[in-house]
């Protein structure tokens, strides 16, 4: 009876770890601007995945005026091209095809009335499909927007209106990822003092391979000579570490400025 009893006990704790394994997977979404984006934070994409989470990437826009290094013009050609990058990349990080919302700019480059056509259409596009994917994490770009790109900035902005509005900023805890002062990258950009840190995340030296792996995907934003660079620049980078900031509101009123 003592066996039986053991063996019925050890059943129902592995039963309940194995639960307990299966509640803490996690859902995690990237938003991003253009395909490519993902590329600032591929080590922890990967290592989310890695370790049996379901993540997913949100790409507002085709990125088809990203011309920066390539000869291929502006249009729907380099458009498809870069939502094939994209994929490339993400199947490379192990995580779920991007998703991509056709939005055509997020800047006045457009036209001002354009631009505000295009903002509440990613607005009302993210309004759908984040309860769809009901991600247990979401991170996007800060204020500074990564590298200063006023879309990315936008596309940031935009996500943490839409949790302010519609009352969703415990529900779909945001994050956004933060800088060093000092960081060498490929695409400088802004950074946070420390101080504002309030989450670490390390990943291990496989992460950060499949990372610069990843990054040979994206051929019409990268030189080969970047690509290099930033590998350079990532394995010598011995923290593996990216920081992020977790978006959070006070409640309460106040009869004043405090």
């Amino acid at each position: 009876m003592l066996k039986v009893l053991l063996v019925l006990l050890a059943c129902h704790a592995f039963t309940f770890c194995n639960a307990q394994s299966i509640q803490s997977k996690r859902t995690i979404l990237f938003a991003g601007a253009h395909p490519d984006d993902e590329t600032a934070i591929s080590e922890v994409l990967h290592k989310y995945a890695r370790l049996g989470n379901r993540v997913f990437v949100i790409i507002a826009t085709d990125g088809k005026d990203g011309t920066r290094v390539t000869k291929i013009p502006a249009g729907d050609s380099l458009g498809a091209l870069r939502r094939a990058e994209s994929a490339c990349g993400c199947k490379t990080l192990g995580i779920e095809p991007p998703i991509f919302f056709g939005i055509e700019r997020l800047d006045t480059k457009i036209g001002t009335g354009n631009y505000f056509r295009e903002h509440q259409r990613f607005m009302d596009s993210l309004k759908v499909r984040i309860p769809l994917i009901n991600p247990d994490i979401i991170i996007t770009a800060g204020p500074d927007g990564d590298t200063h790109h006023s879309e990315h900035i936008v596309v940031g902005a935009t996500v943490t209106e839409l949790l302010l509005a519609e009352g969703w900023v415990d529900k779909y805890p945001l994050y956004h990822f933060a800088w060093k002062k000092g960081v060498v990258s490929v695409d400088p950009g802004g950074y946070v003092d420390e101080q504002y840190f309030n989450v670490q995340i390390n990943f291990t030296d496989e992460d950060e391979t499949k990372a610069i792996e990843a990054l040979n995907c994206y051929v019409t934003q990268y030189t080969p000579q970047e690509m290099k660079g930033e590998a350079v620049n990532k394995i010598k980078d011995t923290s593996n570490t990216i920081y992020f900031r977790k978006f959070v509101v006070k409640r309460g009123l106040s009869n004043d400025f405090e």
